[in-house]
């Protein structure tokens, strides 16, 4: 499969304005998630469908304890495709809302958003907690990724901070402004975006972030930037993206 997933905005601007992130010089500011819409994600986290996802848990003592859900869900956000072309656009938009679990004594994390309607769904479980610990990192500011080379960051005004080595390879061990993070994202991604010769061959994939240009890995390695996600169209393929990152994916 060719096509695996874009960074994508899955939240209607009706969501409200419910987190303050100030707009990086020169960027939009990213559609904040309100308070209100969390709350919404994690009901969702708790909802029998995500318990039937956290059912299909396997092995051992996992596989036949309960589950135990958390009462906080965290807003991920991914590199805005968009961004790449244009330095003006919001750095990232939202993706999902990661709410931690656990079952057997196994870290997992329930995935929800919105669907069609604005109503919220669990679309996927996943094993560990990658996203409760970057949020952690992140220490309030927004939390998003460059789900391409795994790399977490935190964005702040005006300023693009790394959260685990990935992000370290990429841009450094020190924060670097938003404008120069535009400048490597359209180096690594522009010749890569939808309409591109490169997406058109079927060579959409993995980066290598350490040459000037990024070579393609291969095409099953790494999502790419042009599959748009929704809760009610997306749900395999945002599992396709776990399969990347995490060792164990479950959706429906």
């Amino acid at each position: 499969m060719r096509r695996l997933l874009r960074c994508a905005a899955v939240l209607a601007a009706g969501l409200g304005l419910g987190l303050a992130f100030a707009a990086p010089a020169g960027a939009a500011a990213p559609q904040p998630v309100a308070p209100s819409e969390l709350s919404k994600a994690t009901n969702a986290a708790h909802s029998s469908s995500a318990v039937q996802l956290l059912a299909k848990v396997p092995g051992g003592a996992a596989g036949k304890a309960a589950a135990s859900i958390g009462s906080d869900s965290h807003a991920v956000y991914a590199l805005n495709p968009a961004f790449v072309r244009d330095a003006s656009a919001p750095v990232a938009t939202f993706w999902y809302a990661a709410t931690s679990a656990s079952k057997g004594g196994q870290a997992l994390t329930v995935f929800t958003a919105p669907d069609a309607s604005g109503a919220w769904q669990p679309v996927n479980v996943a094993s560990g907690n990658t996203e409760a610990r970057m949020a952690t990192a992140a220490g309030g500011a927004l939390l998003f990724t460059e789900p391409q080379i795994s790399a977490w960051y935190a964005l702040t005004a005006g300023q693009v901070r790394p959260l685990n080595q990935s992000a370290v390879k990429s841009i450094g061990a020190k924060p670097i402004t938003v404008a120069a993070y535009q400048d490597l994202v359209s180096h690594r991604y522009s010749d890569k975006l939808p309409g591109s010769t490169y997406n058109d061959a079927g060579l959409a994939g993995g980066y290598d972030t350490s040459t000037p240009t990024a070579a393609p890995q291969s095409p099953r390695s790494h999502p790419d930037l042009t599959v748009p996600i929704t809760a009610a169209s997306g749900v395999l393929a945002l599992a396709l993206l776990l399969v990347v990152r995490r060792k164990m994916t479950y959706s429906e």
